[in-house]
């Protein structure tokens, strides 16, 4: 097997060129610092079994990031046969520096140039025999975005693996530190190879910790003193720093490769990226476009994917009334327990469902702007406005991956953020991410939105998905001005990427892929969680003095049915009870499915398929002659006194469950916010899984019935609640944690239980004070829900201007002859006791 490392800058395509090898589509966002893990793929070519490994995207080889420590750490203890360095051609000066660093680790290089149609767009014509010569190794081009190349680059890992025995160690003549690296060479006894010892003494002599502690572990002869005396020494001969020294050597050898084998036709003009960049990130128009982005962005998704939802959502009425035809059959009033529980997963699961539409158009509008190169730049733009925060241009990608473009997950979002060097601005984008607006919450704000604001749908979004970036920026500015405000911090740097025109099947794959991986998440944890609040919404189940109510009132609406119909032609045909409940479920089933049925032809279809199954009761259902239809008309109140007491047996039988009893017993507070038992049961169930709260509310407020009424139609009818619970409702959600699984991993990236309790009930202790003081404001003032969130989201945005002009810097020091005051050092003793 041919152990094949892929190591690249962050923005030279590397991940696609990994995806075009291994020919599975991966999606990696074209932005650094969003992952720190490995990809690696295995197949076979040309009778030779290739593993490759994709390494996470690095400038150097230093260890100042978590890319670089991962990426070193697997040359180091992996021990690739191939190195392929993936080096962007429209770029090669800058990221021949990367190369230079590959080739002195002594593992045999391929170096792939990629992106060349950009390059010759860029009016670059590279000399790519010369660039071979020159470096020793086999040079391929490459443009991975449109599928070429792929067939070069492994014949040139092939070949140079087969070859690998004649590859000669690189070296760079570092003239005056030549004899400290041959001294600090020969304390190395151990055997490295296929690493060089030479690579690795550099390293030692730059300071490199991972390296020496290695070398250490191994060579227990190894004298870390005697690198320091070497290092030491040259800069006290030589008045240089090492590492410095080092760089310029690799400059200047990246620029004589660019000089001696790349012609610039275009030299002095500027690039297409250049030009759109005037524009784009313009000081006055940067931030209007941007608004603008968002706002299209979720007119197109929510508004437009809730648009072909209406031809979607008769597709899972039909599956919701399949399997309630194949399920027993309820009697007037009863229904049977796995009836009750396969309509209550099949609501629950289709409240979700239901929102795919949505998730394709969501998802596939963030793979445009990922590989459009537009999303860097976005943080480029953040950069600016999260400084006065405490945050860092770095944070945005986190942020982004939460859902600050709704649809994120707060779990990749938080772990997105071990890319971040400012300790300070990491940790308060870890406690920031939660608040985004995850995927698992869009499907509860489209509930809302769709039963409630209908026709404002586009501006609700825009005003939830905004309003989140402003209580991030609150939160961050107070933990980093409060529990934060000693941490160490970096400076934000960030190349910004060509633009590019995002491909068909980038796109669609893509979309695709996050969507399959939501479905996975609403069959396994959605379900599980479903079938947990069924049963605990199931038990004790209904007293015997209620059983007994029930049955009265199910007795009597008979006993009106029997009555209207006694001098009927066809009375002897449906007068027990048994008849009776066999006509009402196929008079509700037939219902259901012509409501689902438009042309013509399939109306045909329905009917004789209905009348072959009972031409007795489909002549009544259809009610062509007088008898007939003075049966249908009982049969119709028949069936609204059925639903009512349906809905009053399941409403009393959840209010007595245990699951209930909880609801209930959080009223006590809850109740100021306008939050009834219900609404505190959806919102404990979506704590597993925020898509559990739809779920919830969407087999609570539905029927068991055969229809077609969706969720939201549902909720609007059946719920009680106006505009103003609905909007409280979604201010909650957004101010509150989005699951458990988040949770652990705050745990996990700060390594202390007590930032995920702080993760946990702070948000909820603001989010329901806030909730309970709009809500009670509404009242007073008679807001409608839209203008109580119009104020909401004016006072984040003026609470966040406000934190934003105060000043961040403050006096951390303290010595001198100056006695101490408190005014002056309280915060450096705070923070600094121990």
């Amino acid at each position: 097997m041919i152990k094949v490392a892929l190591a690249g800058q962050p923005n030279s395509g590397k991940s696609t060129v990994f995806n075009l090898l291994s020919g599975v589509y991966q999606h990696i966002a074209n932005y650094p610092g969003v992952t720190v893990d490995k990809k690696s793929t295995t197949f076979n070519y040309k009778y030779e079994t290739l593993e490759i490994v994709d390494l996470p995207g690095t400038y150097s080889f230093s260890s100042y990031s978590l890319e670089e420590r991962v990426a070193k750490d697997f040359l180091i203890d992996e021990k690739p046969d191939i190195i392929v360095n993936i080096v962007d051609a429209s770029n090669i000066k800058r990221s021949m520096y990367l190369t230079f660093s590959l080739l002195e680790t002594g593992i045999p290089v391929v170096v792939v140039l990629n992106m060349m149609d950009i390059a010759k767009d860029n009016g670059l014509e590279l000399d790519i025999a010369k660039i071979s010569n020159m470096l020793g190794v086999q040079v391929v081009s490459a443009s991975s975005a449109k599928g070429i190349g792929k067939d070069d680059i492994l014949d040139a890992i092939v070949s140079t693996y087969k070859n690998s025995e004649l590859y000669s160690p690189f070296e760079i003549n570092y003239e005056e530190l030549e004899p400290c690296i041959k001294d600090v060479e020969s304390t190395i006894s151990i055997n490295t190879a296929p690493i060089s010892k030479r690579w690795l003494a550099i390293k030692a002599l730059e300071g490199d910790t991972q390296v020496i502690v290695k070398i250490n572990s191994e060579d227990k002869s190894f004298d870390e003193s005697f690198v320091k005396t070497q290092e030491n020494f040259f800069h006290s001969t030589y008045d240089r720093d090492i590492n410095q020294f080092l760089a310029t050597f690799r400059y200047d050898s990246a620029d004589v490769i660019f000089h001696k084998t790349v012609i610039e036709h275009k030299k002095g003009e500027k690039t297409f990226s250049q030009k759109l960049d005037m524009v784009i990130l313009n000081r006055w128009l940067a931030f209007p476009i941007l608004a603008l982005v968002m706002f299209l962005f979720y007119q197109l998704a929510i508004v437009g994917g809730y648009k072909i939802t209406d031809y979607t959502w008769p597709l899972l009425a039909a599956f919701k009334n399949f399997v309630i035809g194949v399920l027993p059959e309820a009697s007037i009033a009863t229904v049977p327990l796995i009836s009750d529980f396969g309509v209550w997963m099949v609501n629950s699961v289709n409240a979700l469902l239901n929102y795919i539409p949505i998730f394709i158009i969501l998802f596939a509008l963030i793979a445009i702007l990922e590989d459009s190169g537009y999303m860097p730049r976005i943080a480029f733009l953040l950069d600016r406005v999260f400084r006065k925060f405490g945050l860092h241009g770095q944070s945005t990608l986190p942020l982004i991956l939460g859902g600050a473009f709704t649809g994120g997950c707060a779990v990749p979002g938080i772990m997105a953020t071990k890319g971040i060097a400012d300790e300070r601005a990491r940790m308060a984008t870890i406690l920031t991410v939660p608040y985004m607006n995850c995927l698992a919450k869009v499907p509860f704000y489209t509930l809302l939105l769709g039963a409630f604001f209908a026709s404002d749908m586009g501006v609700m979004m825009f005003l939830i998905s905004t309003v989140t970036i402003f209580i991030a920026l609150i939160v961050a500015k107070i933990v980093t001005s409060t529990v934060l405000v000693n941490r160490e911090t970096t400076p934000f740097m960030m190349e910004l990427p060509a633009y590019h025109i995002p491909t068909i099947k980038g796109v669609l794959l893509t979309a695709w892929q996050r969507v399959w991986i939501y479905i996975k998440k609403v069959v396994t944890i959605v379900m599980a969680v479903a079938v947990v609040l069924f049963v605990m919404l199931e038990f004790p189940g209904l007293s015997s003095d209620q059983k007994q109510y029930f049955a009265t009132q199910e007795s009597k609406a008979l006993e009106d049915f029997d009555k209207a119909i006694e001098n009927n032609l066809y009375y002897e045909q449906i007068k027990s009870k048994e008849m009776v409940a066999d006509l009402l479920n196929f008079y509700d089933l037939y219902r259901a499915k012509r409501m689902n049925t438009s042309t013509p032809e399939a109306v045909e279809k329905l009917d004789a398929d209905f009348e072959s199954k009972n031409k007795i009761f489909f002549e009544l259902v259809r009610a062509n002659d007088s008898d007939s239809k003075k049966v249908n008309r009982a049969l119709r109140n028949l069936s609204k006194d059925r639903n009512r007491l349906l809905r009053e047996i399941k409403d009393t039988k959840i209010e007595n469950s245990v699951l209930g009893s909880i609801g209930r017993s959080m009223e006590v507070v809850t109740m100021y916010a306008g939050f009834d038992w219900k609404i505190n049961i959806a919102f404990l169930s979506s704590f597993a899984a925020r898509e559990s709260a739809v779920a919830t509310l969407g087999s609570l407020y539905e029927n068991n019935k055969a229809d077609s009424i969706r969720a939201e139609e549902a909720m609007a009818q059946n719920s009680g609640y106006s505009d103003l619970h609905a909007v409280i409702m979604i201010i909650f959600m957004i101010l509150t944690p989005p699951c458990i699984a988040s949770m652990i991993v705050i745990k996990l990236q700060t390594g202390k239980y007590r930032w995920m309790m702080f993760a946990i009930f702070f948000p909820i202790t603001i989010g329901i004070g806030i909730c309970i003081a709009l809500f009670n404001m509404g009242l007073a003032y008679g807001w409608s829900g839209l203008e109580t969130m119009v104020y909401f989201y004016v006072g984040m945005a003026l609470i966040a201007t406000f934190l934003g002009i105060l000043p961040t810097k403050k006096i951390n020091w303290k010595g001198g002859f100056v006695p101490k005051t408190r005014g002056i050092h309280s915060n450096y003793e705070k923070y600094n006791k121990n």
